[in-house]
C-alpha cells in the first residue's frame, strides 16, 4: 500500500535517460560523461600524431553538433589506430544514435565497438556505464548487472548501487537486490526507504520470515506512520491470516478513521471474504468522505466499477455514486476524470459528458483538455450561445489558444452578431506570432475575412483573406470563399479562377468547391466549361436547402448554354429546396420571365 519510493523512481528515470536514444544523434552524443571525452585522457602519449589530429578535430566537431563531420573524422582516426578505445567509444555513440528501430546493422556495429572499447580499457568506468545501460535497454540484465557489480566494486556510489538494485529486481535476482541494499545501508546508514525496499523484495521472494521481520521493525521504528501497520496487515491477509489482518485494519481506522491505506486494504478484505454489503457500504463511506484522499476515492471507485461490471449490474449504481461524490468539494480533477472515462466506456451520449466537463473546470479552471472537450460537445449540440460564452471564458485562462477566438467569432457570426464576431477574431490575431501554428492562424484570418464580408466591409475582408493565404497558401476554404466573393463582384476573375482551380484539384469531389469554380467560369463567359463543372457539382450534391444555390447556378449556366427548358427545371428545383423567402421569390420571378 505504500507509495513508490523516491529512490526507485530515480532508478527508472536514470535507466531511461542513460540509454543511447537511437532516433537522435544530438541527444545521445551528450549523454557521455565529460570525463570520458577529455582529450587529455583520450589521447595519451604514444598515439600516432595523425590519430590525435583526427580524433581531437572529431571532438571539436561534436561540440559544434556537426555529427556528419565527426563521423568522417572518427572513421579516419580509427583507420590510423583501429584499437584506440576512445575512438571506438565515440564511434559507438554515433552508431547507436543512428540506429533506428529497424537499423539492426548500425546497432550491431555500435554494440560491437562499445564492447571492444570496454575490453581494451577495462578500467574506464564511463565506458562500462554506457555499455551497461545499453545492455539493460536491450534486455540483457545479466550483462548489465555484471558490469554494475564491477563498477560498484571499483567505485561504490549511491547512484550506481541504486541502479543495480533496480536491475536486480527487474531480472528477479531478489537475493542480489537484498545484498545490494545491505551495501547501500553500509554506505549511507539504515534508512526508512531502504528498509521498506527490503520488505518489498522479501515479499517478492515469498520470504515471509524476513518480510515479517522487516515490516515489524519498521512498525517499531516508526510507530506513528500507520502505513507500515497496514502493510503488516496486508502481509497477514496475503498469507491467510485474515482475522489478524482485519484486526490491524480496524485498529488503524480506530486511530485514524480517514487512513486511505487502511480503507483500501479493508475494501480488498471485504471483497475477498465475499462480504458484499460491508464492501458496498465502505465504498460509499470512502468516496463520500470529504476527508478521504482523492487517491483512495479513485481506487475505491475503480474497484467498484470493476465489481459492477463483473456482476453485470446496471451502471446507474456507479453513475449515482459518482454524482453524489462529485457534488462534494474535490482536491483535484482525478475523480471527475474517472467519471468521464467511465461514461465514455459505457457509450453514453457525448452530451451527457457536459456536466462532468463543467465540474472538472470548476475544480481546475485552466485544464485545457476539458475545455476543448466541452467545446466539442457544445459545437455538436449547435448551442452557439454557450460556445461563445465558453470561448470568452477560456481566453482568460489560456489567451494564446487561437481556437477559442476562432469559435467565439464563428458563434457570434452564426447568430448575426457581426461586430462581436469581428472583435473576437481581431483579439485572436493579436496573439499570432512566430511560435503560432500557421494553419490555425490562417483559419483565424480566413474567418475574419468571412465575417467582414458578411458585415459588408469588403476591403477589410479581402485584406484578411490575403493575410490568411500568406500564412497558409493551401487554405482551401479561404481560397474558395475569396474566389467566390471576387466572382460575385465580377472583380479579378482571373485571380479568382486560379484560386478556385487549386481547390478543385485538391478536392475534386467537393461540391462546394466545384460550384465555385463553375460559377467563376460562368462569370468569365466560358459557359461550356462551366456546364461541365456544374454537372460534376450536382453529381456530388444532395438535394437539401443548403444546396439550393447550386441548382440556381445550374439553371443560369444551362440557360447561357441555350438549354432553357433544363434551366427552368433547375430553378424550379432550387425554389422547392430553399427555405429563404426572398430567394424563393427571386427564383420564381426568374422562372416566370424565362419559362419557354
Amino acid at each position: 500500500m505504500a507509495s513508490p519510493l523516491p529512490f526507485i523512481l530515480f532508478v527508472t528515470a536514470l535507466l531511461t535517460l542513460a540509454q543511447p536514444r537511437p532516433a537522435c544523434a544530438r541527444t545521445l552524443a551528450h549523454t557521455a560523461p565529460a570525463a570520458a571525452l577529455s582529450p587529455a585522457d583520450s589521447c595519451p602519449p604514444g598515439r600516432p600524431l595523425r590519430f590525435n589530429e583526427y580524433f581531437l578535430e572529431a571532438i571539436r566537431q561534436k561540440e559544434k553538433e556537426a555529427y556528419d563531420a565527426e563521423y568522417e573524422l572518427l572513421r579516419a582516426a580509427l583507420d590510423v589506430c583501429p584499437d584506440a578505445p576512445e575512438g571506438l567509444y565515440e564511434m559507438a555513440l554515433l552508431r547507436l544514435a543512428a540506429a533506428g528501430t529497424a537499423d539492426t546493422l548500425a546497432r550491431a556495429e555500435g554494440d560491437s565497438m562499445l564492447r571492444r572499447a570496454v575490453q581494451l580499457d577495462p578500467g574506464n568506468i564511463h565506458y562500462k556505464e554506457l555499455l551497461a545501460n545499453h545492455l539493460a535497454r536491450q534486455g540483457d540484465y545479466a550483462g548489465a548487472i555484471a558490469l554494475y557489480e564491477e563498477m560498484t566494486a571499483q567505485t561504490p556510489s549511491v547512484e550506481r548501487l541504486t541502479i543495480l538494485v533496480g536491475l536486480q529486481e527487474e531480472s528477479a535476482d531478489f537475493r542480489g537486490a537484498v545484498r545490494t541494499l545491505d551495501r547501500l545501508e553500509q554506505l549511507e546508514g539504515k534508512t526508512e526507504a531502504y528498509s521498506l525496499e527490503k520488505f518489498k523484495v522479501y515479499t517478492m521472494m515469498n520470504d515471509n520470515e524476513n518480510a515479517y521481520a522487516a515490516i515489524e521493525a519498521l512498525c517499531a521504528e516508526y510507530p506513528t506512520d500507520l502505513r507500515y501497520r497496514v502493510l503488516l496487515g496486508d502481509l497477514y491477509q496475503q498469507n491467510g491470516y485474515h482475522e489478524m489482518a482485519l484486526a490491524i485494519y480496524r485498529d488503524v481506522l480506530t486511530l485514524e478513521p480517514d487512513n486511505s491505506y487502511a480503507q483500501i486494504s479493508l475494501l480488498a478484505y471485504y471483497k475477498t471474504a465475499g462480504q458484499d454489503s460491508l464492501y458496498d457500504a465502505l465504498v460509499e463511506q470512502v468516496v463520500l468522505n470529504p476527508h478521504t484522499q482523492t487517491e483512495a476515492k479513485v481506487e475505491a471507485m475503480r474497484g467498484f466499477i470493476a465489481d459492477t461490471e463483473a456482476q453485470g449490474a446496471d451502471s446507474t449504481r456507479v453513475l449515482r455514486l459518482f454524482r453524489r461524490a462529485l457534488a462534494l468539494p474535490q482536491e483535484d480533477r482525478s475523480l471527475a476524470e474517472l467519471c468521464a472515462y467511465y461514461m465514455v466506456s459505457i457509450k453514453l451520449p457525448p452530451d451527457s459528458l457536459a456536466p462532468v466537463m463543467r465540474r472538472i473546470l470548476e475544480i481546475e479552471p485552466d485544464y485545457l483538455r476539458a475545455r476543448l472537450q466541452l467545446l466539442n460537445i457544445l459545437l455538436r449540440k449547435k448551442d452557439m450561445a454557450a460556445v461563445a460564452d465558453l470561448c470568452r471564458e477560456s481566453e482568460l485562462y489560456d489567451p494564446s489558444q487561437l481556437i477559442f477566438y476562432y469559435y467565439e467569432g464563428m458563434a457570434c457570426l452564426e447568430t448575426g452578431r457581426y461586430d462581436d464576431a469581428i472583435e473576437a477574431l481581431q483579439r485572436g490575431t493579436e496573439h499570432v506570432d512566430d511560435q503560432t501554428d500557421t494553419e490555425m492562424a490562417s483559419d483565424l484570418y480566413a474567418a475574419l475575412g468571412d465575417t467582414y464580408h458578411e458585415a459588408g466591409q469588403l476591403p477589410q475582408a479581402y485584406a484578411a483573406y490575403e493575410k490568411a493565404l500568406e500564412l497558409n497558401a493551401d487554405n482551401l476554404l479561404c481560397l474558395n470563399n475569396y474566389a467566390y466573393f471576387l466572382a460575385l463582384e465580377g472583380k479579378q476573375l482571373d485571380k479568382a479562377e486560379a484560386m478556385s482551380r487549386r481547390t478543385v484539384e485538391a478536392e475534386p469531389d467537393n461540391a462546394t468547391y466545384l460550384d465555385t469554380y463553375a460559377w467563376i467560369l460562368y462569370r468569365l463567359k466560358r459557359y461550356g466549361q462551366a456546364r461541365t463543372y456544374i454537372d460534376e457539382t450536382l453529381r456530388h450534391a444532395d438535394e437539401t436547402a443548403a444546396n439550393a444555390s447550386l441548382f440556381d447556378h445550374a439553371g443560369d449556366i444551362y440557360y447561357r448554354c441555350g438549354e432553357r427548358a433544363e434551366a427552368v427545371k433547375f430553378w424550379i428545383k432550387a425554389s422547392s429546396l430553399t427555405d429563404d423567402e426572398a430567394e424563393r421569390d427571386a427564383l420564381n420571378r426568374k422562372i416566370k420571365r424565362r419559362r419557354p
